[in-house]
């Protein structure tokens, strides 16, 4: 099942994270698991690794916990990521997830800008991009960013890979 969360972050707090993403982390390219070729097809994106920052890691992971009712016990390679917006990318997570909890930060709004959900290799569902939205969804759902026909479309979205959790 597929829930939407508005507001994932207090305004002042949602103000403070994106300053600190855009002015104190640092991003490394990041390409798809099942591939060694670094083309523009297997590129993911740019990946900070968020539990090198443990305060930024532990308010994820809370308000998380607290937005989506969680106890959330493990995580696996969980980040921020920077991506362009220029191709199709579907592909189910493949890191031993259970969920996976996208929070869209930054970005242009709009339904070309959000996440695809595919079935029978057909899109299926549109989550417009919307700072400050949360999305949890099963990690074996097919998935992707949407793709937008304007050069130089990037956002900047959170996910927490969760391979172990309890609902509370």
């Amino acid at each position: 099942m597929i829930k939407i969360i508005n507001n994932f972050f207090e305004k002042n707090q949602y103000d403070k994270v994106i300053n600190h993403i855009k002015s104190n982390i640092y991003f490394t390219p990041r390409f798809f698991y099942n591939t060694n070729e670094k083309t523009e097809k297997n590129y993911y994106g740019d990946r900070f690794v968020l539990e090198e920052d443990k305060n930024l890691y532990n308010l994820f992971k809370k308000q998380a916990e607290k937005k989506f009712k969680l106890k959330i016990n493990k995580t696996n390679d969980s980040g921020i990521d920077l991506r362009n917006l220029n191709i199709w990318q579907p592909h189910t997570d493949s890191n031993n997830s259970k969920i996976n909890i996208l929070i869209m930060l930054d970005g242009p709004v709009g339904v070309t800008t959000g996440t695809c959900f595919f079935t029978d290799d057909e899109i299926d569902i549109h989550v417009g991009f919307r700072p400050n939205r949360a999305v949890m969804f099963p990690s074996d759902y097919y998935h992707s960013p949407h793709k937008s026909d304007l050069k130089s479309m990037r956002r900047y979205t959170a996910t927490l890979f969760v391979t172990e959790y309890e609902e509370v």
